[in-house]
């Protein structure tokens, strides 16, 4: 009896130290950052982070494990796009289209739905090689969705570019037959969040290794710099995912629900939440990492031993998809 019951102690034990969520990896922990976005540059050899604020600050390195250098700003001269949040740029997203890389922005105002998505382009990711073409696609106070947190897919039917937070969700429109040009009617189709929710950042993605395409979205309250307070435990930021047949959704969580669904408990199955000195992780993207041949999530997080209203930083862990449902790796 003794024997079975340290054998059943040593497999719980086991189970949980491999359920445990990896810390991210080293390198990257002094970074400040928010909603970053990451490619890679095989002639220059350097992966490239992208980062809301300012004119999007780009660090740079020849490995995930850093050092991670701050080269400069992509839109240097502030967005083309005529508001008053244009020198100030959120929530980029990264992609490689036609030769070029492509970048889309968020012009915006905290709470504020007069927000636009722009794109500009580069043959190198490098300061001082982007050319901004302007607003993609734009929101006004009284729709139901948010014109920013954009996110780009090249699939089977071209290009589609979620968007979306708060109000009334997350959506997504094509664009034909460029980067720039709307192809079908805002506010698109629904893909995750409803009215009330706190859903924003929605990522689709495919890993090769997988038939399915993956709805990732960040939950909860963000902390901000100069915040005073902490959510409510569990109300914090975090990332959660639905999977479907197509990019276009619908994408369903492990409970078999619909992603777009208000129910309790709220939809979404758990890729990334606060763990050991990680807090309210969110804001990701996710990429195909050519040099390990692995699928990387990239995201921002707050210190939980630093003072509340400190700043967030860069937070890097591979994925694993060999379950169906991506799990953060070591």
């Amino acid at each position: 009896m003794r024997t079975t019951i340290i054998g059943s102690l040593l497999s719980l034990l086991t189970t949980t130290f491999v359920a445990a969520t990896p810390n991210p990896i080293a390198g990257s922990d002094t970074v400040e950052v928010r909603d970053p976005a990451i490619w890679y540059n095989p002639s220059l050899a350097k992966y490239f982070v992208f980062s809301t604020n300012g004119q999007i600050p780009i660090w740079t390195s020849s490995a995930l494990t850093g050092p991670w250098t701050n080269i400069g700003s992509a839109l240097s001269s502030c967005s083309i796009i005529d508001s008053s949040g244009s020198c100030n740029i959120w929530a980029p997203d990264i992609n490689f289209i036609d030769g070029l890389y492509t970048l889309y922005y968020a012009v915006s105002a905290l709470g504020s739905q007069n927000s636009a998505i722009g794109v500009a382009t580069s043959p190198s990711m490098m300061p001082g090689t982007w050319t901004d073409l302007g607003e993609v696609i734009s929101s006004v106070t009284g729709d139901v969705f948010n014109a920013i947190d954009p996110n780009i897919i090249d699939d089977t039917v071209g290009l589609q570019l979620t968007f979306g937070s708060y109000w009334d969700g997350i959506y997504q429109v094509g664009l034909w037959p460029g980067v720039n040009d709307q192809a079908s009617a805002t506010p698109g189709t629904h893909l995750a969040g409803y009215s009330g929710r706190p859903a924003e950042a929605g990522f689709v993605y495919k890993p090769a290794s997988q038939p399915y395409y993956y709805g990732f979205f960040s939950d909860g309250i963000t902390p901000l710099i100069g915040a005073t307070s902490r959510p409510a435990a569990g109300a914090e930021y975090k990332v959660l995912v639905g999977r479907g047949a197509v990019g276009q959704g619908p994408f369903y969580d492990e409970l078999g629900n619909d992603i777009t669904l208000n129910l309790t408990p709220a939809t979404g199955t758990l890729v990334l939440g606060s763990h050991d000195n990680v807090y309210a992780p969110g804001g990701q993207s996710i990429f195909a990492d050519p040099v390990s041949g692995r699928d990387v999530i990239v995201y921002h997080y707050v210190k939980l031993s630093d003072p509340i209203g400190g700043p967030s930083y860069l937070g890097i862990n591979y994925l694993d998809f060999s379950s169906g449902w991506p799990v953060v790796v070591s």
